[in-house]
């Protein structure tokens, strides 16, 4: 999501790029919808810039859920041991800026928008056809690239933006470390129809002899491909294991999650509250040990000190004061996972949903979740932006009234989130005795929009 900055337009298509807000325009000028699936594009673009992503210590993490929370966990376990570590992450909640941090930190405008200059002007001068440019993932992905180089980070953790054996991610010829989180049914239009197909795309990250971490839990249909891909490249495979970790009843929304360790005797208190971290956490330390073994200092005070620093936005983000909950959830695995963290936390809480879901995302998973949580006390739906991509309010509401046709629950509709939430507000305050629990989900960029209101 852009911020919309009053200022004046990009001149033309050749024009200086002079401010932030003509940095972010010129981004979405190439179209933020594109997917162009392939890598020799963006190697062809490297090339001529001295391949910046082949001097960077790297380690690649793929998966359909979890890859973005390993990259915080690690990112900031990476900073607390002394480092200076470069991420790139997907997709932004606020500002695009985000997607390019340094230790957890996003680049600074002037320096955002001299990267954005300084890749535009090369282009220009390449003379390549505008319909050869990179998309407005793999540009962002080539800046990271060169920034990272040219401020000297020590190391770099990357997040696949869709897949990994297409994705602009994988023109790294020899990362430190590649990490494959989960395997589910997601992006199928892109990846396959089964677990199998997916599975093989995400693998596409394995690179010959490089140790990769697996997730647990991958189911065997898919785990089956990713050995054999590892098997063919010769590269060492690291299971992470959760068994020995144990979700503590001392967790609680306000202070973070305990996890104890039953084997060793740690235990790790994390910022990031759903149980399921707990997955999470097995491959964040799976590959710290291989960092290690590489000759990284990493004690286990900086990952005792990272886990409880690290920050991943709307991942059931709760903010007491409030008693809100923004999570961005949108797909059967994540709503799962939503479920599982409200019965740890809230399982008697009465509540208050907001709610919106992208058109290609099947509303029976979302009413599951809202069941499973208890009767609701009522159901905001409204879209994000561009709103093309949403199921339309009054749609997604009548297919809510059928699933939840009891009179206690009324369900009502906002044109935008920002709308919808401080509509909830208003209606809460109406409330006598306990007041609700607000629970933002079913899409990250609402979630976000909620994020940016100056309450939080």
């Amino acid at each position: 999501m852009s911020q919309a900055q009053p200022t004046r337009s990009v001149s033309s298509e050749s024009g200086a790029i002079e401010t932030l807000a003509e940095a972010v325009q010129f981004l979405d000028s190439l179209d933020v919808s594109a997917m162009k699936l392939g890598l020799d594009r963006v190697r062809d673009l490297l090339a001529t810039l001295d391949n910046p992503q082949d001097h960077l210590p790297m380690v690649h993490i793929a998966g359909t859920n979890g890859k973005g929370s390993v990259t915080a966990m690690l990112t900031a376990i990476l900073k607390a041991a002394g480092l200076k570590v470069g991420s790139f992450t997907s997709p932004h909640l606020i500002q695009v800026r985000e997607r390019i941090g340094i230790n957890g930190n996003p680049i600074l405008p002037d320096d955002f928008q001299h990267e954005v200059q300084s890749l535009k002007q090369h282009l220009e001068t390449l003379g390549w056809p505008r319909d050869q440019w990179p998309t407005y993932f793999e540009f962002l992905n080539v800046m990271a690239y060169q920034f990272f180089r040219q401020k000297r980070v020590d190391i770099t953790v990357f997040e696949t933006g869709l897949g990994g054996r297409l994705d602009s991610t994988n023109v790294v010829r020899q990362p430190n470390l590649t990490a494959i989180t989960t395997i589910g049914m997601d992006h199928m239009q892109h990846l396959g129809n089964t677990l199998a197909a997916i599975a093989g795309e995400k693998a596409g990250i394995i690179k010959p002899g490089v140790p990769v971490v697996v997730g647990a839990h991958i189911p065997e249909e898919a785990l089956t491909v990713i050995l054999e891909k590892a098997a063919q490249l010769e590269a060492p495979v690291i299971l992470a294991s959760d068994q020995s970790l144990v979700v503590s009843p001392r967790s609680n929304a306000t202070e973070g999650l305990l996890i104890e360790d039953t084997q060793t005797g740690a235990a790790y208190r994390l910022s990031l509250l759903g149980p399921y971290q707990k997955q999470n956490l097995s491959i964040v330390l799976a590959c710290v040990e291989q960092l290690r073994q590489q000759g990284f200092a990493i004690s286990q005070q900086a990952v005792l000190d990272g886990l409880q620093r690290a920050y991943w936005p709307v991942r059931f983000q709760y903010f007491p004061q409030q008693h809100v909950v923004l999570d961005g959830s949108h797909n059967p695995d994540g709503f799962a996972s939503l479920r599982e963290t409200l019965q740890l936390y809230f399982p008697q809480e009465p509540k208050l949903w907001l709610v919106s879901l992208r058109s290609n995302r099947d509303p029976q998973a979302l009413v599951e979740v809202l069941r499973s949580a208890g009767q609701p006390v009522g159901i905001m739906v409204t879209q994000a932006s561009p709103n093309h991509l949403y199921h339309p309010p009054e749609a997604l509401a009548e297919q809510l009234r059928t699933a939840f046709p009891e009179a206690a629950c009324w369900i009502e509709t906002a044109q935008t989130p920002t709308e919808a939430y401080t509509s909830l507000l208003e209606k809460r305050e109406g409330i006598s005795g306990e007041k609700p629990l607000i629970l933002v989900t079913g899409s990250l960029y609402t979630a976000g929009e909620i994020l940016s209101l100056t309450q939080f």
